[in-house]
């Protein structure tokens, strides 16, 4: 669902290629780390994602280019107040990814907003079987994420994570 945008001038954070290429470069801070060993739990033990039974799979690196792509489109949903995965010029999450120059196989996203916590998103997630397929999803080997808080939003945080194979 695409809300209409509220006034203002649109602004996106510069992230092309600042980051490490490749997983294990960076860290993630306490509460990226928080989710991602979050996930790394959950890909620990098979799984029913709705009606798929899905096996356990490899954990997870963290990628901070995945993250500089997860940050890009929390901000500018709540920047600009919509729940989406495309803008509105229609750039998705494979064309965010290009933007930070990780070269991938494989990439997926999983988005929520208004959860307050690591833990409460992440059950939102599980309890959706396309979120919690993409969290189980054995194509993938790194994830970035990111939440962004905007003052006054009906809708924030926004949470984003993304989800990748490098070639």
């Amino acid at each position: 669902m695409h809300n209409p945008k509220l006034p203002g001038t649109l602004v996106l954070l510069s992230f092309v290629g600042t980051g490490p290429l490749h997983a294990g470069d960076c860290k993630p801070n306490d509460q990226q780390q928080a989710m991602l060993d979050r996930v790394n739990e959950i890909r620990s033990e098979a799984r029913q994602c709705g009606d798929e039974t899905l096996e356990a799979a490899e954990p997870l690196a963290w990628s901070c280019r995945l993250a500089e792509a997860a940050e890009t489109h929390s901000r500018d949903m709540a920047e600009n107040e919509f729940f989406a995965h495309t803008d509105e010029d229609d750039v998705g999450v494979n064309e965010r990814v290009n933007e930070t120059g990780y070269d991938w196989m494989a990439v997926g996203e999983n988005i929520a907003a208004g959860q307050a916590d690591v833990d409460s998103v992440i059950e939102g997630w599980l309890s959706s079987p396309g979120h919690c397929a993409n969290m189980m999803s054995d194509e993938f080997t790194e994830m970035g994420a990111a939440v962004v808080e905007v003052d006054g939003s009906d809708y924030s945080p926004f949470w984003t994570q993304v989800f990748g194979r490098p070639r």
